[in-house]
């Protein structure tokens, strides 16, 4: 059997965790995408569809085969009480689907990407939890040349934890805010970090 060892990543909106993943994966690691899981949940013939339209059929495409996203966002990001009702849905789905993804893996080291992974407590299917913290001036560059608009950002920081808070609850902390050079080399040492864990991983 694989030793295997579990590193949740996080950190607040917009801090670069993807780039992150991607890297630890051209590694080697396995990386399992909270949000590819949730945006496949949105689609019809998902087990947890159904309940979604029945939540929110102001955002269905029209013949209602298709969440229209942006707008499902646009709603729970302006609504607390609406994304919780999405959250309930959705969260127990990912859950299952990445603890059996975890279950049926065969690398010995896996990233699991996930934006609220305290929030939803998912932080007990890991090992480790790395946060990754991206200085807030750098942040809003990366984010305006993506064209995300301050108001949208600054929802969708609220709909978080703390970014602070995140990074004190952490096993692990990378800094984003630097090159791409150097974030590459913090990764690269934490690559090789959790794959000398992972030789003690899972044992009794």
């Amino acid at each position: 059997m694989v030793q295997k060892i579990v590193v949740g990543l996080t950190g607040g909106f917009g801090v670069g965790k993807s780039s992150v993943a991607q890297r630890f994966k051209n590694f080697g690691a396995e990386v399992i995408d909270a949000d590819d899981i949730a945006h496949a949940a949105m689609k019809k013939g998902s087990p947890v569809f159904d309940a979604v339209i029945e939540l929110f059929q102001e955002a269905l495409h029209p013949g209602g085969k298709k969440m229209d996203r942006e707008q499902l966002a646009e709603i729970v990001f302006a609504d607390p009480k609406r994304r919780k009702e999405l959250e309930a849905v959705i969260h127990p789905y990912v859950y299952q689907k990445i603890k059996e993804k975890i279950e049926a893996s065969e690398h010995r080291v896996i990233i699991v990407e996930v934006p609220l992974l305290f929030e939803a407590g998912f932080e007990t299917l890991c090992d480790k939890v790395l946060v990754v913290t991206c200085n807030s001036t750098v942040k809003m560059k990366r984010l305006k040349r993506k064209r995300f608009p301050e108001q949208e950002v600054r929802a969708r920081e609220r709909a978080q934890m703390p970014e602070a808070l995140k990074a004190q609850k952490a096993d692990f902390l990378i800094d984003n805010s630097k090159s791409i050079y150097q974030t590459q080399r913090e990764i690269e040492r934490f690559w090789y970090k959790f794959f000398s864990l992972s030789k003690g991983a899972n044992k009794p």
